[in-house]
């Protein structure tokens, strides 16, 4: 296995049990157009009538300049505040970062662009930039940004003189043993870390610290050297030879190096990583109406279907998600649940996502638009979509569920994988239908349907319940090794 495949294996694993975290240094910020720390202090160094790049320690630097000022560090704030403070776009791989499910962002970096990204994905989240903030209530269900060396909201907050480094245990020590329980419980991924950010070398000396020459195993992604446009072929040659030592050297820390050539590439790898945790998760989509619908295969089959579907689910270590639809939802439930209680890994909070529809009534309005909002979030989380069934009744007549046929659409969008069990009649005979000899591909990772000979044979009519039954767990497990 090479270290991309491995990497994608284990921090899969790591986001479906709850034990991931992310680091983002400041390659994060540079793709975003912040300036590094030598642009930063640039104007600062010309006002000390120094040459930024000639200065090796830049946290002097700033110190310096507060000195000149007697102590003040309002000259340096203005800078930050200056550079930081204004909002540019988030870049695509935070965008893709916080689409996974992770509760644990942390960083170095002043600006809020985690804050931004998370706010336009609709997650709840909290900030702790402060020592004091560290001690305040967890919110459950929200995420947490550790900002180890402060906020560009709080200036006051930001770590950047030699002062602020050496009396850091002193000011804002309590971040260092939570980074260290949790470098020692989660499986870390570093995102954008570079050989120049100076505040990488505090990061690994804490793990150095804890962990002396067996550090648990973590991942970080970094991008290799380009050659300047004025760089000489001999300077290039002996920068790329640093980082290869350097990244080499990450291994002490027990940080395995996935190198990536341009910024696009991390976007390729975090995407994959959000296929594979959603090829682990599961929707059964479908309706039936009670009582039974005359002329169709009838409730009892479709009951047996989705609740063996739902035990397939249990049994194969999937997350299930449920709309919790008439007779399918309660059925695929049901049966997940029995099984995980039988099995012993009564898990709910991380095996089951359910989002059942708000129904109208004599004080709650009910329009499409929350309907639609859910049914977009599930196709979002979902890997593998099956549709049983879909009928619903328009007063006397039995009529295919349309909700059904938008989690269709709303699922081929998202690029999930679509199982419908024709057999079953309703909606999800006609989505049969649509998907046979359909341009979506039917084979490799990125598939999105069943061949054209499994959906005829999920489609058999004729076929026993039985017979459907073991076709459409064997269509669910297809579906899991596609990405394998």
């Amino acid at each position: 296995m090479n270290v991309r495949m491995r990497f994608i294996a284990e921090y899969t694993e790591a986001l479906l049990d709850g034990t991931a975290a992310a680091f983002v240094g400041a390659g994060a910020s540079a793709a975003a157009g912040y300036p590094d720390w030598k642009q930063l202090l640039r104007d600062i160094g010309d006002e000390l009538e120094l040459r930024v790049d000639d200065v090796t320690d830049l946290a002097a630097l700033a110190q310096w300049s507060i000195q000149k000022a007697g102590g003040s560090r309002s000259r340096v704030q203005q800078v930050i505040d200056r550079e930081i403070g204004r909002q540019r776009p988030v870049p695509s791989s935070l965008q893709t970062l916080v689409r996974l499910p992770l509760r644990h962002y942390w960083t170095t970096n002043y600006d809020e662009l985690i804050e931004r990204a998370l706010a336009e994905a609709g997650r709840p989240y909290r900030v702790r930039a402060t020592q004091a903030d560290l001690s305040t209530r967890h919110v459950p269900g929200a995420a947490v940004v550790y900002k180890m060396h402060g906020t560009v909201s709080d200036l006051s907050s930001v770590v950047i003189s030699t002062d602020d480094y050496e009396l850091y245990r002193r000011e804002r020590g309590a971040f260092l043993p939570l980074l260290q329980a949790q470098l020692t419980s989660r499986t870390f991924l570093f995102v954008g870390m570079s050989l120049t950010d100076p505040n990488v070398r505090q990061v690994l000396g804490a793990i150095r610290h804890a962990f002396g020459t067996s550090p648990p195993q973590h991942f970080a992604i970094a991008r290799a050297p380009k050659r300047g446009e004025d760089e000489s072929e001999a300077a290039f040659q002996a920068r790329e030879r640093q980082h290869q030592y350097w990244a080499k050297d990450l291994m002490r820390y027990g940080l395995t190096v996935i190198e990536v050539a341009e910024y696009g590439e991390i976007d390729d790898l975090l995407a994959a990583l959000g296929r594979s945790v959603a090829r682990r998760r599961l929707w059964i989509s479908g309706s039936w109406p009670w009582p039974d619908a005359e002329g169709e295969r009838g409730a009892d089959t479709v009951d047996r279907i989705a609740r063996a579907l739902g035990q397939t689910a249990a049994e194969l270590g999937l997350t299930l998600v449920s709309g919790n639809g008439q007779l399918i939802g309660s059925s695929s439930v049901g049966a997940f649940l029995e099984t995980l209680q039988q099995s012993g890994a009564w898990d709910l909070e991380r095996r089951l996502i359910a989002r059942p529809f708000p129904q109208p009534g004599p004080t709650l309005n009910v329009g499409r638009d929350q309907w639609t909002a859910l049914r977009r979030e599930m196709a979002g989380l979902s890997g593998t979509v099956v549709f049983i069934g879909g009928l619903k009744r328009d007063d006397s007549r039995l009529v295919e569920a349309d909700g059904v046929f938008e989690e269709y659409e709303l699922a081929r969008a998202a690029g999930a994988y679509l199982l419908p069990i024709g057999a079953t009649g309703g909606a999800a005979a006609e989505i049969a239908k649509r998907l046979h000899g359909s341009p979506l591909p039917s084979d490799g990772p990125r598939a999105q349907r069943p061949s054209d000979a499994m959906l005829e044979a999920l489609a058999d009519r004729d076929a026993s319940p039985e017979s459907i039954i073991d076709r459409a767990k064997g269509a669910v497990r297809h579906a899991l090794n596609l990405g394998a």
